[in-house]
């Protein structure tokens, strides 16, 4: 039958119906169920995708969506009571103020940095995962509709219920049997096969067939559930191949900003600290040949001649003495900005500055800081620090190439005793990579020669409460290759000699003189600290120390390509590189972790993680950012 263009089924029961087809003498008078009443704004719950390729629906905290439950209420339902206030007013600041959520177009858009901009869903009827049903808005209106704060009684012969109504939509149907047994069906062609056969058997495989509904979020969204304010923020800054895909930043940096909130919330939940990470793009506003490489590019091998074009192209252009100093500017520019913007909204606000610098990205941070001019091969000493308007508190280097650049610049005016790290550049300096990362070198040996033939630090599984300002030194022996024995999988063996003496108190005290020899072998002092290859006096350990390597959890090869190429990008997406940043932020938050808490694999749990979004490719290789 037809009720105001809504096509209703009859259902097979005996009685009468009124005019939307529903089986009044089914009712009892005394059921009123006050879960058929219309929701309330904390039952409802608003989501966001991650990004425009997800298929996954991520909820907003309970303020964000109580405050935007409250604007779609005052401008859009008539019937439903309305804050004045909110009237006219159709955007709302929300994922901790990074983001701005727009009714009138339902988009999420970024605040602070252009280019991100994803869907936005009112949940009010979900599967069983909790996931949003994309159609919930009209499925609560025909419910409210069907059963006006009534239930129809269940029949004690579950096989026997027929069915109430069909929503059709352009994807699904939603068939009502009941004021609470309510199923959405694919239109998909296996699920229409499946369905017509269990209509055969009964209303009870049909139901099998499909997916129950729920209505209301699991949880009620309070004004409490909300993130602290920021306390640290993280400049993002990406390497070369951003030309291909100048999202990638964004993807890479909301990949990161995730694995570290999993992060937070498993080991760190007392914590009331928060990093705040901001995706830098400094390719896009670069124009540089106007076009003119990609003209005297030959056709044949064209692909791969595009992807060097694209990403390896770009340290040419660094390198270069027209386009060099356009980079720098370009990446000065908008750190600023975004730092400016930042100190706008917030200028209540204590925070600590770090950047997280991928490949190439490195090169032309330290470049900034330090007053390096890599297109005239000199260092601008007149003004150490002449474009950064903030100072640094960490400097993150990931699969960073920034020790060969350096090696290469010494020239008369690149002295021993040159400060390589200066003390302006920042207070911790960290180099991060993978064992089998083939753009990313070591720090250590450019500051004390002697440290080629010392092991970098390993950073140890997530979760394993690590004290790294006691981290042990060990000499790689000759026969051994430097890092990959053992860090393959393995668990690293306990070094024996600990670090002595005194802390340097100044990055420009970590540059020594060392052995004249490439290859130098060590002795052991009483107290345990490495000497020389002379044997006269010993080496003076680096305190801090700079190089950090990862486990070879992947099972990387010198010999399997595609691995190591997809080692350079995997930074963004590793677990244990997320929790060591987060440790280095906040030193203090590893007190939160019990120390008797169970052990961790060596390798990752993927059944306790997040699962990766579908759609994204696990290797890469034609974005290098």
């Amino acid at each position: 039958m037809e009720s105001n263009g809504v096509h209703i089924e009859n259902p097979v029961v005996v009685g009468s119906t009124n005019s939307n087809g529903i089986d009044e003498s089914s009712y009892s008078e005394s059921s009123i169920n006050l879960a058929h009443e219309p929701l309330q704004p904390k039952n409802i719950r608003w989501f966001y995708k991650n990004d425009s390729n997800s298929k996954r629906w991520t909820k907003f905290d309970g303020s964000d969506s109580l405050g935007i439950e409250n604007r779609y209420r005052a401008n859009f339902c008539n019937d439903e009571p309305k804050v004045q206030f909110f009237i006219n007013k159709f955007t709302v600041v929300v994922r901790g103020g990074l983001y701005e959520a727009d009714l009138r177009t339902m988009k999420c858009t970024s605040i602070f940095w252009p280019g991100e901009e994803t869907e936005i869903l009112r949940g009010t009827w979900f599967y069983d995962d909790y996931q949003p049903h994309e159609h919930g808005n009209e499925i609560e209106h025909m419910h409210l509709r069907l059963f006006n704060d009534k239930v129809i009684n269940l029949n004690s012969d579950d096989t026997k219920i027929s069915v109430i109504h069909t929503e059709e939509f352009s994807d699904s149907n939603v068939v009502w049997y009941s004021s609470d047994e309510v199923y959405s069906f694919s239109k998909k062609t296996r699920t229409k096969i499946m369905r017509s056969v269990t209509q055969k058997l009964g209303s009870y495989f049909q139901r099998s067939a499909g997916a129950k509904l729920h209505r209301s979020y699991k949880t009620e969204a309070t004004d409490d559930d909300k993130l602290n304010d920021i306390t640290h923020l993280i400049f993002m800054v990406h390497g070369i191949g951003h030309k291909m895909d100048n999202m990638k930043i964004i993807k890479n940096t909301s990949q990161f900003r995730e694995c570290v909130k999993w992060i937070k919330q498993k080991y760190f939940q007392g914590s009331q600290q928060r990093a705040e990470f901001f995706p830098v793009d400094w390719r896009s506003t670069c124009n540089f040949d106007g076009g003119l490489v990609e003209k005297i590019t030959p056709l044949n091998l064209k692909n791969i001649r595009q992807l060097l074009n694209s990403s390896a192209m770009d340290i040419m252009y660094y390198t270069s003495p027209v386009y060099g100093q356009e980079i720098q500017n370009s990446l000065a520019q908008e750190l600023n900005r975004l730092h400016s913007k930042f100190m706008e909204r917030h200028p209540q606000h204590d925070i600590k500055v770090s950047i997280m610098a991928h490949s190439l990205g490195s090169v032309i941070t330290y470049d900034i800081i330090t007053g390096w001019e890599p297109f005239t091969l000199k260092r601008n000493y007149h003004s150490p620090k002449i474009h950064l308007n903030f100072e640094l508190e960490n400097f993150f280097c990931l699969g960073s190439p920034l020790s060969v650049f350096l090696a290469l610049r010494k020239t008369k005016d690149f002295h021993d005793n040159e400060n390589i790290f200066p003390q302006w550049l920042a207070k911790h300096v960290y180099n991060i990579y993978h064992p089998t990362d083939p753009v990313a070198y070591r720090f250590e040996p450019l500051v004390v020669k002697d440290y080629c033939r010392i092991k970098p630090v390993v950073i140890q599984a997530y979760g394993a409460k690590t004290d790294y300002t006691k981290s042990t030194i060990e000499a790689i022996s000759d026969s051994n290759d430097p890092v990959i024995d053992d860090t393959n999988g393995t668990e690293t063996k306990t070094p024996d000699g600990r670090i002595g003496g005194e802390a340097f108190k100044k990055f420009g005290m970590w540059f020594k003189s060392g052995s004249n020899e490439s290859k130098p072998n060590f002795n052991e002092s009483d107290n345990g600290t490495p000497m020389s290859s002379k044997g006269s006096s010993p080496i003076e350990p680096l305190n801090p120390r700079l190089d950090y390597v990862l486990r070879d959890s992947i099972g990387g090869s010198a010999s399997n390509y595609l691995s190591m190429l997809y080692t350079h990008t995997s930074y963004w997406s590793n677990y244990d590189v997320a929790y060591f940043v987060y440790t280095r932020l906040f030193p203090e938050s590893e007190k939160i972790v019990d120390a008797q808490s169970e052990s961790l694999s060596m390798s990752i749990n993927f059944d306790n993680l997040p699962e990766p979004e579908p759609g994204e490719d696990a290797l890469n290789i034609t974005h290098l950012s």
